[in-house]
């Protein structure tokens, strides 16, 4: 088999172009149609009766897995879709109490990034504050 572009000389024969299964039959020399951009192949009436029944069998073979996979896209993946949207919602709604969220105690406009000061008494020891009690801890 030997590819030919569109617009050459070719001997007489048959030829196929794969792109869009279009048979030129060429009953004497001369040019194939179309451009630069148009491929064929010079296949045998012979190899033609091979391939055309294999191409026939695979399409048998494979159109119940078409069938198959058009009704999981149109039906099942929208389910599956708004079910995952329900449950989304379901957990933003329950998890909200008295404005804080149930998971980890977590306040998502509050920052701690960083230390807590230990409170200085107003009489006794350390009254002044030392730089230990400054310094920040918990």
């Amino acid at each position: 088999m030997v590819i030919n572009k569109g617009g050459t000389t070719v001997e007489k024969g048959l030829y196929l172009n794969p792109m869009d299964g279009r048979r030129v039959n060429m009953r004497e020399d001369g040019a194939l149609p179309g451009d630069e951009r148009k491929s064929y192949l010079k296949i045998s009436p012979v190899g033609l009766l091979v391939i055309a029944p294999l191409f026939g069998m695979m399409y048998v073979l494979f159109l119940p897995l078409f069938g198959i996979g058009v009704f999981i896209i149109s039906w099942v993946v929208p389910i599956i879709g708004t079910l995952a949207s329900v449950a989304i919602t379901g957990l933003k709604v329950c998890s909200r109490v008295e404005g804080r969220s149930v998971f980890f105690n977590w306040r998502p406009t509050r920052a701690h990034f960083h230390g807590f000061r230990k409170k200085v008494k107003a009489g006794g020891k350390g009254a002044a504050g030392s730089s230990q009690d400054l310094k920040g801890g918990r």
